[in-house]
């Protein structure tokens, strides 16, 4: 009787262990999943904070372009976060130093969610730049005597690769069709 109600809880948790996998390992690959009149989203979720997406977002009679967007959420509870608003950023992308730009900021939970616009690309740049980096990262860096980690308490995030392409294809031929 033990050895039976072992093997059905052994069995029992083998079968919550593959179907919790099963779930994590579609978080970690691009797809659309965010679709208004307006806009498509192909997104991923973060690696390092989940929640914090890397998106190429197509607008609506603007579909050779992706606009490409991160989402970053901190508690460090900096007194001046709103201040970033409109501020360009340090970072380090994909292993180029660039500027990105803080265009929304908001309370979010028990810190702030910070929108970060890092540009307007071609989806086969997109495919080409993001497609090589496994994992894509980015990482922001201190400025003008800034210590970004005031602002941001995880000032880094990596977003996997898997099915890019499928999804920024998928995402562009949506938007041709609102």
């Amino acid at each position: 009787m033990i050895r039976a109600t072992f093997r059905c809880l052994a069995a029992s948790l083998t079968l919550f262990v593959s179907a919790s996998s099963i779930s994590f390992a579609e978080d970690d690959k691009w797809a659309v999943d965010y679709v208004t009149e307006e806009n498509i989203h192909a997104s991923v979720n973060g690696q390092v904070t989940h929640g914090d997406k890397l998106m190429v977002r197509f607008v609506k009679g603007n579909c050779d372009k992706g606009n490409l967007l991160t989402t970053v959420y901190t508690v460090a509870d900096h007194p001046d976060i709103m201040t970033l608003k409109d501020q360009l950023l340090p970072v380090n992308f994909i292993g180029m130093n660039v500027n990105v730009k803080a265009i929304y900021i908001a309370p979010f939970l028990s810190g702030h969610r910070v929108m970060v616009d890092i540009g307007w690309v071609a989806p086969k740049d997109l495919k080409h730049d993001l497609g090589k980096q496994e994992p894509i990262t980015l990482d922001f860096k201190d400025y003008n005597g800034t210590a970004i980690n005031g602002y941001f308490d995880i000032p880094q995030n990596a977003w996997s690769n898997n099915n890019l392409s499928v999804a920024l294809d998928e995402a562009q031929d949506m938007c041709r069709k609102l």
